[in-house]
């Protein structure tokens, strides 16, 4: 009796506990028309980054349609860059060149790969004579290069935004064989965001490891934030080390919980490039940086920030009215009319901002809206009532069978 009671206890919390409502405001919109309103990091932890919980009301509660600005699935033309040419050198690394003919400022590529179960080191360097060249990624990771469907699929990998004629990746083949890079190019849709975001919710640690020659930093947040980019600010002059991200994991074996360190990306901290390190799927609220210091001193750290690329909504909104922007986890992904009319690389409308974003009680807030008798929460508790009562009677007549 005690282990069902609890079963439905434990029904009762998980339905009240799981949702998670929050909601901000839209307001002192000048004129009517499309705006575009990008979401903060807080916005978009809170989410867990899944934009089918995010929801705009105006004044009457009516439901306002929006749609995403960098929202990937919309692209409909995908433009290849020409490979002026392709090197493998057996056992050591393949060197892919290619052009950038637009003159265009970049931070991508969408690289077409067949399927493979290798995992590739690349780095990535721009030049405009094809003879000096310079850093701009160093041992970044490509993994997960299987196709759910067909025979390819595309990845993309991001750098620091430039402008050089000529781009070039090499791929370490010096532990496998080299894969299989059909085409690399972009999609017309991803716009170049000329700022990143700031993610200001972690706080960090630096701890000296002697023993392992190590330094660690340990980044905690309150939530799950996707981090993009982290900028280090380091005060020694000349240092080369390798660097990696480290996750806790925890995995059920059999009956218990083993806790083990997963590596989901290794780079390079290098005086010589660019300080600020990209990532392609660094989703965390608590992660490590170990830095192998080998026999030097460790790195004088001034500073490091984590930086995500902006998400941005696209809305048409009215002047001198206030909107409701509501986060609701039970809620699906909406079906609007606005995203057939819109491109969704176009950002150059006016902005909005969301302002006092916080979490709500929806129970209180239903409850003054219609009786208690037609809430939720009256619900549940005639269903938990009647199986109290069913579990009741059918444990005295199991108790009756037995005698």
């Amino acid at each position: 009796m005690k282990k069902f009671s609890s079963l439905v206890v434990l029904m009762f919390v998980s339905f009240f506990g799981l949702a998670q409502n929050y909601k901000g405001e839209i307001k002192n919109i000048k004129q009517e028309g499309l705006h575009q309103v990008q979401l903060s990091p807080e916005v978009r932890a809170i989410a867990n980054e899944n934009l089918d919980f995010l929801r705009i009301f105006d004044a009457n509660k009516s439901e306002v349609p929006y749609v995403i600005a960098n929202f990937k699935e919309e692209s409909v033309q995908y433009n290849s860059f020409k490979i002026i040419s392709k090197r493998s050198i057996k056992d050591s690394v393949t060197s892919i060149v290619v052009q950038n003919e637009t003159g265009r400022k970049i931070n991508q590529f969408n690289l077409k790969v067949g399927n493979t179960a290798l995992t590739k080191r690349y780095s990535i360097s721009g030049s405009n004579d094809t003879i000096a060249w310079f850093g701009l990624v160093a041992k970044e990771t490509l993994s997960d290069l299987v196709a759910k469907n067909g025979t390819a699929l595309e990845k993309t990998i991001y750098f620091p935004a430039n402008s050089y004629k000529y781009l070039r990746i090499d791929f370490n083949d010096k532990k496998s064989l080299p894969i299989d890079v059909q085409a690399i190019g972009m999609y017309e849709n991803q716009f170049l965001s000329e700022k990143l975001v700031t993610i200001s919710d972690f706080k960090y640690d630096i701890v000296q490891d002697k023993e392992k020659k190590q330094t660690k930093i340990i980044f905690s947040a309150g939530n799950k934030y996707q981090v993009d980019a982290i900028t280090f600010s380091v005060l020694t002059e000349f240092y080369v080390r390798e660097a990696r991200i480290v996750v806790k994991k925890e995995r059920k074996i059999k009956k218990r919980v083993e806790h083990y360190d997963e590596v989901i990306a290794y780079f390079d901290l290098n005086s010589k490039n660019d300080r600020t390190i990209y990532f392609n799927s660094l989703q965390e609220k608590e992660f490590i940086i170990e830095i192998e210091n080998q026999d030097n001193q460790p790195l004088e750290i001034s500073n490091i920030e984590l930086f995500q690329k902006p998400v941005t909504i696209i809305s048409k909104l009215k002047a001198n009215q206030n909107y409701e922007v509501v986060i609701d986890t039970t809620l699906t992904k909406p079906q609007y009319d606005l995203q057939n009319f819109i491109k969704s690389s176009q950002i150059d409308y006016p902005k909005a901002t969301i302002f006092n974003f916080k979490k709500i009680d929806l129970e209180k807030t239903n409850a003054s809206e219609k009786p208690f008798w037609q809430s939720k929460a009256f619900m549940w508790i005639c269903i938990l009532f009647g199986i109290v009562i069913i579990g009741y009677f059918s444990i005295g007549l199991l108790k009756d069978m037995k005698n």
